[in-house]
């Protein structure tokens, strides 16, 4: 049984950390400008109103905000089942 925790723990670590490299991947793609990765109602939104303020706020968080706080709170789970 102990055996099957730990493997487990080991599991979210490694899913944690292909969350958060993805993550940090679409991080650098919004940081870095490549408008080709995201669609142009993502990126490149010019902002003239409330509404797309709104979304391209909403679009940020979850392509890159999401990703890295789903990752860390599964390395944090697998790290407490390894204990």
């Amino acid at each position: 049984m102990v055996g099957i925790i730990c493997m487990f723990g080991y599991i979210l670590i490694v899913i944690g950390a292909l969350i958060m490299l993805l993550g940090a991947i679409m991080t650098a793609g919004w940081v870095g400008g490549r408008s080709t990765w995201f669609d142009a109602g993502v990126y490149d939104r010019q902002g003239r109103t409330k509404n797309d303020r709104q979304f391209l706020d909403l679009y940020f968080v979850t392509l890159v905000i999401a990703p890295l706080m789903i990752g860390a709170l599964l390395i944090v789970f697998g790290l407490q089942q390894l204990r």
